[in-house]
């Protein structure tokens, strides 16, 4: 359980994308959620969250395995930067999923779930910040921060910064994450905070 959930994680965190949208505003009225990018950030495709995923080099091979396996195109992603960029673009996507077996969880119980094994995934992992309960858009929530030296397939590595924030709501749990270099030289975590505070879901 907690090596799918690391994966499902590691998807949420890594650069990706969903198809573009005209609108600064990301609406799915379906699943009750809203969001609003900075005006001069982009949306990204869902063909970059591919090309991005497999660009990437994680520790532990059965889990790289496993991880392009299972992608899944996020329900929306956005990059500051246009593709390609050759260093950390500063990322925040978002990604809902089933909680099945673990329903009742809190969110802290849920992010400490995962943790292990992203230790695995990533080298240089460590925890910056340890979950800790939080509030998003008015909903019980728990965000964690950690650094890791992101590896690409040309052996570039880069000082990464991956913030999560774990959701749930009802059945589902969202999971709201975001990249950017350990040192915010390419962008800084404060534009984060802004993205997260536009976030909307129906209670």
């Amino acid at each position: 359980m907690s090596h799918l959930m690391a994966l499902v994680v590691c998807l949420a965190t890594l650069s990706g994308a969903v198809a573009a949208k005209e609108s600064d505003t990301f609406k799915n009225p379906t699943a009750g959620f809203e969001i609003t990018k900075p005006a001069k950030w982009q949306f990204a495709t869902a063909a970059q969250h591919q090309e991005n995923l497999k660009a990437v080099k994680l520790s532990d091979q059965e889990f790289q395995a496993a991880m392009l396996k299972y992608a899944t195109v996020p329900m929306v992603s956005m990059m500051k930067y246009p593709e390609p960029y050759d260093d950390i673009n500063p990322s925040f996507k978002v990604n809902i999923r089933p909680l099945g077996q673990l329903r009742g969880k809190t969110a802290v119980e849920l992010v400490n779930v995962i943790v292990p094994s992203l230790q695995k995934a990533f080298k240089d992992f460590e925890v910056a910040q340890p979950a800790t309960a939080v509030e998003v858009s008015g909903l019980k929530a728990a965000y964690v921060r950690f650094n890791y030296s992101l590896e690409v397939a040309d052996s570039l590595k880069f000082p990464t910064t991956s913030e999560l924030w774990i959701v749930p709501r009802g059945d589902y749990f969202f999971m709201l994450g975001a990249g950017t270099r350990q040192d915010e030289k390419t962008g800084s975590r404060s534009e984060i905070q802004s993205i997260l505070k536009s976030v909307r879901i129906d209670h």
